[in-house]
C-alpha cells in the first residue's frame, strides 16, 4: 500500500449533496433541511408562487432540469407549513429572505395539511388516496374528513376530499406536492393513466382562493410528455396545462458554481490554482460582462475541479443526456468510471492536481457517449469523437489532450463565457508550456482537426462532416407514406413473451411468439397467425390501416379467432398508442433505408457514428413504445375479449394462464438443463451418457453413476426425484405413475396413458410417433427431455412392451440403442406384446430357469421372458456364440433362434418349439437343457485345456499356491523370450479362474479367446504343453547369469526277472535338496557301514526305488538329465 495521500483523504462532497431529496420520505424530517442554501433561482421561484397565490392561483409547476434543487425547495417549503412546530420553525428560518414569505407565513397558520407524493409509472389517483389518508390520519387531532367508501377511478372522491379537507382548515389549507411528476405523465402517455385527473385536480385548487396548493414538479415541459401521441391529443394536453402556472426553475451559470464550491469540501491546501481561476474568471468576464467580480474566488472554491470543467458543468447538466438530464451533484458523488469520485481516489494530494476539461471529456465519452450522439449534439459529438481520433495519429499525447479540451469548450460552453481561446487552453491543460500548446495548436489546425475562429478569437473543431442526416430522412419519410408492417416487425426484433409463472409451477419454459401484423380491409393474413416450432402460441399486434376506425377493428378481431388453424392459442390485440407505433416504424424505416443507400456515409465517419447512435435511439423508442403496446393492448382470443395486462408482468401472467389451459396434462420437471426444446451439447453429452448407464446399470441407485457430473444431476432430478425410478421391495427400478400418486409423479401419468394407447395398437409405433403425440396440447412436452422419459416408459412396461431397431426385435435396450434413438428416433420403435395363457406353464418354467441365467426374474410373459433369454445369448462368450463341433446340433438351432429373435410370439410359440420338436412343458424342458449346455461350453473348453496345462508342468492338487511360487521364483529369467515370459509372470498370479486362464491362452495362440472358432482349443492345448515344457526347462538350467531353482532327477529300475521296472523323473527344487542333506547324509551311512562294492550298492538301490517308486506314465524323456549346452561339451 503507497503511503503517498490521495485527494479523497482531503477533498470530499459534503453529505446533503450527495443524496437526492425523496420527498414523500423526507417531509418531516429535520436532517433534510440543515445546510439548505437557496440560490437566487429558487428564492425567485418560491416568491412568484407566493405572489400567484396571493391572488388566488392554486395549481403550479415547476419544471427544470435535475439537480436543480426542485425537490429540495418543494421539501423546504412544504415543511414552512408542516404540523411540527420545530420542522417548521427550521424551514422558515431558512426561507425567511424569500420576497413574500414572511407575510404569507405569517397569515399561514399551524392548521395546514401537507401532503407528497412521489411519481411513478403507476395510478397517480390510487397513490395520491393513499397519501392523503396517511397524511390526515398522522396530522395532530381528530380527522376532519374522513376516506370515502366508494372509490372513483377518475379520481373525483380524492378531489372532493381535498377540497373538504381544505375547506375544514378555516386558518390554513392543503398543499399537495407531486414530484416526479413527469413518471405520471410518462403513464398518462403510455395511456397507462387519465390525464384529465391532474386538469380536474389543478380546477379544484384554482378555485379553493388559494387554500388548496397543488404544486407539480416536472424536468422537461408538459408538452415534451406528449411529443410522441398524435396531435389530437396532443391538443387535449396542452388544455390540461393551461391549468398549471408553469414556473422555470433554471439555475444560472454562477448559481451552479456557487453550489460546486459549497458541495465540494476541501482540506488541502491549493495556493497555485487560485491563478488558474484568475486566468479562467479573465476569459469568461470578456464574454459575459455580467460576471461577479469575485469569480475568480468562486472558481477557486472549486477545487480540486479545474476553473473551466466548473462552468462548463452548468450547461452540461442542463443537456438531455441518458434517459433524464444528468444531475449535477449525481455527477460529483458518482463512482461511474473517469468521474470525479474516481479521479479524487486516484490523484496525488502533492501534485495540487486539478480535474481537467479533457478529464470531463473521458467521462462523457465513457458513460454518456450513447446518449449524446441520440440527442441533438449528437452531430457536433461525431464530427468532435472523428477529431480526436485523428488527432492520436500524430503520436504526441498532448495533441489529444488538446482537442478533447477544444472539443468540449466548443460543444458546451454556451452560457458560460468560457471559449476556446489559447489561454484559456493553455491553462486547462497541465504539464504543458504556452508554446508547447501553441505547437499542438498549429498542428492541429494544419491536420484538419482544429479550426481558429478569428471573429471569436477561439478555437473550435473542424467540422469535418456535411451529411444532413435530418434532411435526408425527412426526403425519404416524404417520398414514402406507407409503412411496411413486416419490414417494422423485422427491425423491432420482438422477444418471446415467457409464462414465468408457468414456468414456476412445471418447471417448463414456454413461450409465446410476439409479431406486428397490419390489419387491413381484408384482415389479417392466415400466415400472421401461425405459431413458430417450439412455440406455445402467439401474441399478435395490430396496426390497423389508417382506412379504418377503431369500431372496425375490433369487429375485425372478434371475428380473427375463426380463422385460427392450430390447437396453440393465438391472442390478437389492439393498442393504443398505434399512431405512435407507425410514427416511430416509419421514421426507424426511413432512417435505416438512409443508411443503407447512401454512399455518401462510407467516406464521413462521423456521419456513419451519429447515424448508428439515430438508429439506436429509435430503436430503443420504439421497444419502449412497443412494451407500453403489448402491456395496455386490448387483447382477444377466439373471439372474446381478454382482461388488459396493465404492464409486462400482467402479460406474462396471461402467457401462464393461457399455457395452464393449453397444456393442462404437462408434468412437472424441474430441469433447466433438458426441460428444453433444444438442450445444450453439454447436456445432450450427459443424457447419452445417463442412457448409457441407464443401460448397464438398471437397478442401482444413480445407475451406478460414481461421484456428481451432469448425467447424475439428470437421473436425480427427472427420474429419482419425480419417483419415476425409485426403490421397491429393495431394488431400484422404474415405476408406472398414476394419477392416485403424489405430485410431481403423478403428473407423468397422462403421459404414460397417451404412450400405452399408441404401443397397444397392435402395430409398431416409432418413438417419433410418440414424441409427436406428447409435443401436442394438452401435454407440451419439450423435445429436449423426452428421449429420458420414452425409456423410462420403455422400462416401466418391459413386461409388456417390445422394442425394435429398424424393424429388428432387441432383448434389451443397450448402448448402441441409446445412441440410434438419440439420432434418429423413426428408426427405434415399441409395440404391445399381450400372453398367450395356453403355454403358462411352459413360460413359468422357462422365466424360473432365465432367473437363474440373467440374475433378474422374468415375468412369465413371452416379452421379458424373451428378452431374458436373448440377453443370456448375447451375454455368452464369443467362442459359446461361434462354435459348432464342440456343441449339439439342437443346441445350435436354439442358440441361432435366439440370436436371430425378432419377436417374442414367434420364438415361443413357433421356432424354439420347431427346433427342438416338442411343444409345452417338453419344449421348455429341452430348450433348459440347450441352454445349460450353451453356458457350460465355454467353462468345459476352458477346464480342458487348464487341465492340459497343469499336467505338463507336472502339478497336482487343487492348491495353486506351489504352482504360483514356482512361477514366481523364475520371473523374468526367461531372457528375450518375451512371450515366455508373459507366460510366467501369468503363472505368478494364476488363481484358476476362467479369465485367468484364457487370458494364458491367448497369450499362447496370439489370439483372444473372444476370436477362437472350433479349431483353437486344439492348438491351444498343445502350445499349453509346450510353453509348459519351456517353464519347466527355465525351473531346471536358468540363464547364463541366473542359477537353477530345480534339480532333475531320473530313476530307471529293474532287478533280475521281475516284469516290472520303474522309471521315473523329478524336479526338485533348491531348498529341497538342501532340506534333504540329513535324509542322504543317514543313507550313505548305513551304505558306508555294509561295505558294499559298486555292483551290489546299485542293486540296493535297485531294488530300494523299486519297491518304493511309481513310474511316471512318460513315454518320452520330456525334461534330460542334462542342459542341451553340457551334452554337446
Amino acid at each position: 500500500m503507497s503511503d503517498t495521500a490521495s485527494l479523497s483523504d482531503v477533498v470530499s462532497v459534503e453529505r446533503r449533496f450527495q443524496r437526492s431529496i425523496r420527498l414523500d420520505a423526507d417531509l418531516g424530517q429535520p436532517e433534510p433541511l440543515l445546510g439548505y442554501v437557496a440560490h437566487e433561482t429558487s428564492k425567485t421561484t418560491l416568491a412568484t408562487t407566493l405572489k400567484l397565490v396571493a391572488n388566488r392561483q392554486g395549481a403550479f409547476t415547476w419544471t427544470g432540469p435535475y439537480g436543480g434543487g426542485k425537490s429540495s425547495l418543494a421539501l423546504m417549503f412544504a415543511s414552512c407549513l408542516h404540523a411540527q412546530k420545530d420542522i417548521r420553525k427550521l424551514a422558515r428560518d431558512t426561507l425567511k429572505d424569500v420576497q413574500g414569505a414572511k407575510s404569507f407565513f405569517k397569515e399561514a397558520s399551524e392548521d395546514w395539511l401537507t401532503v407528497a407524493i412521489t411519481g411513478r409509472r403507476g395510478d397517480p389517483v390510487a397513490d395520491l388516496r393513499d397519501q392523503l389518508s396517511k397524511a390526515v390520519a398522522d396530522a395532530p387531532g381528530k380527522a376532519r374528513t374522513k376516506r370515502s367508501r366508494s372509490e372513483d377511478p377518475s379520481g373525483r372522491d380524492v378531489i372532493e376530499r381535498l377540497t373538504r379537507e381544505a375547506d375544514a382548515r378555516i386558518d390554513g389549507g392543503v398543499l399537495v406536492v407531486i414530484d416526479e411528476m413527469g413518471k405520471y405523465l410518462e403513464g398518462a402517455a403510455d395511456r397507462a393513466v387519465d390525464i384529465h385527473f391532474f386538469q380536474d385536480l389543478a380546477e379544484a385548487a384554482n378555485r379553493s382562493d388559494g387554500r388548496l396548493i397543488v404544486i407539480g414538479i416536472l424536468h422537461q415541459a408538459f408538452e415534451r410528455y406528449a411529443e410522441r401521441l398524435g396531435s389530437r391529443v396532443q391538443d387535449e394536453w396542452a388544455k390540461i396545462q393551461g391549468r398549471y402556472v408553469d414556473i422555470p426553475v433554471i439555475t444560472a451559470i454562477d448559481e451552479v458554481i456557487d453550489l460546486l464550491g459549497k458541495a465540494i469540501s476541501s482540506g488541502a491546501d491549493h495556493k497555485k490554482s487560485l491563478k488558474t481561476a484568475k486566468a479562467i474568471a479573465k476569459v469568461v468576464t470578456v464574454r459575459r460582462p455580467g460576471a461577479p467580480d469575485d469569480l475568480a474566488e468562486r472558481l477557486d472554491r472549486c477545487w480540486p475541479l479545474h476553473p473551466v470543467t466548473a462552468a462548463l458543468l452548468g450547461p452540461i447538466t442542463r443537456r438531455r443526456f441518458g434517459q433524464n438530464e444528468r444531475s449535477l451533484f449525481g455527477f460529483l458523488a458518482s463512482a461511474e468510471p473517469g468521474g470525479f469520485s474516481e479521479f479524487l481516489q486516484r490523484a496525488d494530494v502533492n501534485e495540487e492536481r486539478m480535474y481537467e476539461p479533457s478529464d470531463l471529456w473521458d467521462y462523457l465519452h465513457l458513460n454518456l457517449e450513447a446518449a449524446i450522439l441520440a440527442s441533438s449534439d449528437g452531430h457536433r459529438w461525431a464530427q468532435a469523437i472523428d477529431v480526436i481520433e485523428r488527432s492520436r495519429r500524430s503520436g504526441n499525447p498532448l495533441h489529444e489532450r488538446v482537442a478533447k479540451t477544444v472539443a468540449i469548450i466548443d460543444l458546451f460552453h454556451n452560457g458560460s463565457g468560457v471559449a476556446a481561446e489559447l489561454s484559456a487552453i493553455a491553462a486547462s491543460i497541465s504539464g504543458a508550456s504556452k508554446n508547447d500548446i501553441r505547437d499542438a495548436l498549429e498542428h492541429l489546425s494544419q491536420s484538419s482537426c482544429l479550426v481558429f475562429r478569428r471573429h471569436l478569437d477561439a478555437y473550435a473543431i473542424f467540422a469535418g462532416s456535411d451529411f444532413d442526416i435530418d434532411k435526408e430522412v425527412a426526403a425519404r419519410l416524404e417520398s414514402t407514406e406507407t409503412l411496411n408492417v413486416a419490414t417494422l416487425s423485422r427491425l423491432a426484433d420482438l422477444r418471446p413473451i415467457l409464462a414465468k409463472k408457468h414456468y414456476f409451477d412445471t418447471g417448463t419454459p414456454r413461450w409465446y411468439d410476439a409479431e406486428l401484423v397490419e390489419l387491413t380491409q381484408e384482415g389479417i393474413p392466415a400466415k400472421a397467425l401461425a405459431p413458430s416450432a417450439g412455440s406455445a402460441g402467439k401474441f399478435v399486434l395490430v396496426l390497423p390501416s389508417l382506412d379504418l376506425t377503431v369500431d372496425e377493428v375490433r369487429a375485425e378481431l372478434a371475428r380473427e379467432g375463426d380463422a385460427r388453424s392450430t390447437d396453440l392459442p393465438v391472442v390478437v390485440g389492439f393498442p393504443k398508442n398505434y399512431e405512435t407505433i407507425r410514427a416511430l416504424g416509419r421514421e426507424l424505416a426511413a432512417t435505416a433505408d438512409v443508411q443503407r443507400d447512401s454512399s455518401e456515409l462510407e467516406g464521413d465517419a462521423a456521419a456513419r457514428r451519429e447515424m448508428q447512435a439515430r438508429l439506436s435511439a429509435l430503436h430503443a423508442n420504439l421497444e419502449e413504445e412497443l412494451r407500453i403496446a403489448f402491456a395496455s393492448a386490448e387483447w382477444f382470443l377466439d373471439g372474446k375479449t381478454l382482461p388488459s395486462a396493465g404492464d409486462m408482468s400482467g402479460l406474462s401472467r396471461l402467457a401462464s394462464e393461457l399455457a395452464e389451459t393449453t397444456f393442462g396434462e404437462a408434468p412437472t420437471i424441474r430441469s433447466e438443463l433438458i426441460n428444453r426444446q433444444r438442450p445444450s451439447s453439454n447436456t445432450n453429452a450427459a443424457l447419452r451418457a445417463l442412457l448409457h448407464a441407464i443401460a448397464g446399470s438398471d437397478g442401482e441407485p444413480s445407475f451406478g453413476i460414481e461421484g456428481y457430473p451432469a448425467e447424475r444431476g439428470l437421473a436425480s432430478t427427472v427420474l429419482e426425484a419425480t419417483s419415476l425410478y425409485q426403490e421397491v421391495d429393495g431394488k431400484w427400478r422404474f415405476v408406472v405413475p398414476t394419477k392416485r400418486h403424489k405430485a410431481p409423479f403423478s403428473t407423468f401419468a397422462p403421459l404414460w396413458q397417451e404412450a400405452d394407447r399408441l404401443v397397444e395398437q397392435d402395430a409398431q409405433v416409432s418413438f417419433q410417433e410418440l414424441y409427436d403425440a406428447w409435443e401436442r396440447p394438452p401435454y407440451g412436452l419439450r423435445r429436449g427431455v423426452m428421449p429420458l422419459l420414452a425409456i423410462a416408459y420403455f422400462k416401466s412396461r418391459r413386461d409388456r412392451t417390445a422394442i425394435y431397431v429398424e424393424g429388428v426385435f432387441q432383448p434389451n435396450v443397450t448402448d448402441l440403442v441409446m445412441d440410434i434413438l438419440l439420432q434418429d428416433p423413426k428408426q427405434v420403435s415399441m409395440r404391445g406384446v399381450r400372453r398367450d395363457k395356453s403355454s403358462g406353464k411352459a413360460l413359468e418354467m422357462l422365466a424360473k430357469r432365465a432367473e437363474e441365467l440373467v440374475g433378474w426374474a422374468p415375468p412369465a410373459e413371452p416379452l421379458p421372458v424373451a428378452q431374458a433369454l436373448v440377453e443370456f445369448v448375447f451375454t455368452l462368450p464369443n467362442w459359446s456364440k461361434k462354435a459348432q463341433a464342440a456343441i449339439s446340433k439342437q443346441t445350435l438351432d436354439v442358440r441361432r433362434i435366439l440370436i436371430d429373435a425378432d419377436d417374442p410370439h414367434q420364438l415361443f410359440f413357433v421356432d424354439l418349439p420347431k427346433a427342438v420338436g416338442a411343444t409345452g412343458t417338453a419344449a421348455a424342458e429341452k430348450i433348459s437343457a440347450a441352454l445349460d449346455e450353451l453356458g457350460n461350453a465355454y467353462p468345459k473348453m476352458i477346464g480342458e485345456l487348464m487341465h492340459i496345462m497343469l499336467t505338463s508342468l507336472k502339478h497336482t492338487g487343487t492348491d495353486l499356491g506351489p504352482l504360483r511360487n514356482r512361477a514366481a521364483a523364475i520371473k523374468g529369467m526367461a531372457g528375450d523370450d518375451l512371450k515366455l515370459n508373459g507366460f510366467i509372470s501369468r503363472l505368478a498370479e494364476f488363481d484358476g479362474s476362467t479369465e485367468k486362464m484364457a487370458d494364458i491362452c491367448g497369450l499362447v495362440t496370439s489370439s483372444p479367446v473372444s476370436t477362437w472358432h472350433d479349431l483353437e482349443p486344439s492348438r491351444a492345448g498343445l502350445q499349453l504343453s509346450d510353453y509348459a515344457y519351456r517353464f519347466r526347462r527355465v525351473e531346471l538350467f536358468g540363464t547364463g547369469l541366473e542359477e537353477p531353482t530345480q534339480t532333475a532327477v531320473m530313476v530307471m529300475a529293474g532287478v533280475g526277472e521281475t516284469e516290472r521296472s520303474v522309471i521315473r523323473r523329478a524336479q526338485v527344487s533348491v531348498d529341497a535338496k538342501v532340506a534333504l542333506e540329513p535324509v542322504i547324509e543317514q543313507v550313505g551311512q548305513i551304505l558306508d557301514a555294509a561295505q558294499l562294492d559298486q555292483d551290489l550298492l546299485l542293486a540296493v538301490l535297485a531294488e530300494v526305488a523299486q519297491r518304493n517308486l511309481e513310474s511316471d506314465g512318460e513315454t518320452d524323456i520330456s525334461v534330460p538329465l542334462v542342459s542341451e549346452e553340457r551334452a554337446e561339451q
